[in-house]
């Protein structure tokens, strides 16, 4: 008479796979949870920031000088939210054109206006600088984009991404959050 099952030939005891162990599932589950929120977090955080400047509601501009010490500085970062120009004030900061000047932005403190017709004038001041900026800037456009806040020693994450090793360091991480995300996915146990 045979003791073996039917069909089992084998040499020895029947194995039976070991389960994962309860912490190390939560700990990759933690992860995966983590991981996920990271990046819906940053994906959420693009999309805010590209939708509203693509809408006109806000523009951020990197402070490149020391002209509007201690206000804004080096490396900050300003948050532009547009404003009707009839509603400029003296004492206010705001970015526009000088004279001749279409590709170059400044941001500075408006010292002076003069409302004319179809506009307003303006001379300008950096909190810094000794003297009024050496031009007046006719604003003819219906909005002026004015400082509402600042975020500090941001804006050298805005200079930085121009390296390539910077643009390709980001690239690779989130490449390497979606593919874990992903993994974990194809690769999550099944439950019983």
């Amino acid at each position: 008479m045979h003791s073996q099952a039917a069909g089992y030939r084998g040499a020895g005891p029947i194995r039976i796979p070991a389960q994962p162990r309860p912490r190390a599932r939560r700990r990759s589950g933690v992860w995966r949870a983590l991981s996920s929120v990271l990046l819906g977090g940053v994906v959420l955080a693009i999309l805010i920031v590209v939708a509203g400047m693509v809408l006109g509601a806000w523009r951020f501009t990197v402070i490149s000088t020391g002209s509007m010490r201690p206000a804004l500085n080096p490396g900050d970062v300003a948050f532009l939210r547009p404003e009707p120009t009839r509603e400029i004030t003296r004492g206010q900061i705001v970015a526009f054109h000088p004279p001749g000047e279409p590709r170059l932005t400044v941001l500075h403190r408006v010292f002076s206006l003069h409302r004319v017709p179809g506009g307003v004038i303006i001379q300008t001041k950096g909190d810094a600088n000794n003297t009024t900026d050496q031009w007046n800037a006719r604003i003819a456009a219906g909005t002026i984009w004015r400082e509402a806040a600042k975020a500090p020693e941001i804006g050298y994450l805005a200079v930085w991404s121009h390296a390539r090793a910077v643009r390709l360091a980001v690239l690779v991480l989130i490449v390497t959050l979606v593919v874990s995300i992903l993994l974990g996915s194809i690769w999550r146990p099944t439950r019983r």
